[in-house]
């Protein structure tokens, strides 16, 4: 045997195994999406066969890290009481009071005070602002008790088709996929120049 073909063909076979090996890890992150096998020796992609457990714990994680029933109730409050849903009601309330004001005639609406129209547009601002406060604080009472967040991103999960998941992970992750092939054929290429070496000195 050439002295220089361990050199040659250990590196080689060593760069392919481990590329192959990584390629089929990550492929067998998704397939085969049904069992496939006899019996106890059965295989599945990881993510099919923990599909419910992924899904719980990608809503755990959600309701407890990023956004929780409680977060969104306190947020519709806060929207509901918010300068831009006054003012918008403000402005409504003013276009409301001045159209009914027109309805009952040029003569009607000269002799109206105009502390007495402030008076009765501020009356019904305090009124609807009121109610408008009120019934945030019903909407954030109600959400919290029965938006169930966490199962509603669990059912999302599990709505989703296993080749949208895929797409979606390969689209989002392709290049650490990459990567991590790439570094299976990268260390599969030292270990054979390891055993090209061991192999020399063995030899020698």
């Amino acid at each position: 045997m050439q002295p220089w073909l361990p050199w040659v063909v250990f590196p080689l076979v060593g760069a392919l195994i481990g590329w192959a090996t990584n390629w089929l890890a990550v492929k067998m992150l998704f397939r085969p999406h049904q069992p496939l096998g006899v019996g106890p020796l059965k295989i599945q992609g990881v993510v099919p066969r923990r599909h419910e457990a992924l899904a719980e714990s990608i809503a755990d994680t959600v309701q407890e890290e990023l956004i929780s029933a409680e977060d969104i109730a306190q947020l519709v409050q806060k929207l509901a009481t918010s300068d831009a849903v006054r003012t918008r009601l403000k402005g409504r309330i003013d276009q409301l009071i001045e159209d009914q004001i027109q309805s009952f005639g040029p003569m009607v609406a000269a002799f109206l005070p105009n502390d007495l129209v402030d008076k009765i547009r501020n009356r019904i601002e305090v009124e609807v602002f009121s109610f408008v406060e009120e019934l945030g604080t019903d909407l954030q009472g109600t959400l919290g008790e029965q938006l169930d967040l966490k199962q509603k991103v669990r059912d999302r999960i599990l709505a989703f088709e296993l080749d949208q998941m895929e797409r979606l992970v390969l689209r989002v992750a392709r290049k650490e996929l990459r990567h991590i092939e790439f570094l299976g054929g990268v260390l599969g290429f030292i270990i054979g120049l390891v055993e090209a070496g061991l192999l020399s000195v063995w030899s020698g």
